[in-house]
């Protein structure tokens, strides 16, 4: 009963961190990206992009976290659930594709938050107003990365 109730409570918890990271980017990459570039004529945007940036990058990397330690408890919860209900080679295959996609949007994150880095200055944020092109293909990969990774979360339902 307990046990069923704190799964529960990780589910929620990973699709909620899910939802949050996937509403933020498309917010930081659809909506606020473009705002701050038309203007970047006004005075101190530099400095308000790079604060938004820095308290994006904080709370990106405390979703991510909350995603691989619930992600590993609702993967040993789906192997005890495999063990005891025989589960469809399609599910089997969804979850394998899903945590390998996963996998490599973690890889994305850190390559972009940690080993690509930029010079800070001041008033300008090359980083979220006119970030590089390779940062941009980053980006859109791991928004499709995201987009692949909830519709294969979505399908499991129906591969069950």
């Amino acid at each position: 009963m307990l046990l069923d109730k704190l799964i529960m409570v990780n589910h929620w918890l990973h699709l909620s961190a899910a939802a949050l990271l996937v509403g933020g980017m498309i917010f930081l990459i659809a909506i606020l990206r473009p705002v701050l570039g038309r203007s970047s004529s006004v005075s101190g945007i530099g400095t308000f992009a790079n604060d938004v940036h820095e308290r994006f990058r904080i709370y990106v990397g405390i979703l991510i976290g909350v995603l691989i330690v619930t992600g590993i408890f609702n993967s040993i919860d789906s192997v005890m659930s495999a063990t005891e209900a025989g589960l469809s080679t399609g599910y089997k295959t969804a979850i394998r594709i899903k945590v390998i996609l996963a996998i490599c949007l973690f890889i994305i994150y850190g390559v972009n938050a940690f080993l690509i880095k930029e010079e800070k200055t001041e008033e300008d944020c090359s980083c979220l107003i006119q970030p590089p092109v390779h940062k941009k293909i980053l980006q859109i990969i791991a928004l499709v990365l995201v987009f692949a990774i909830l519709f294969l979360a979505v399908s499991l339902k129906f591969l069950y």
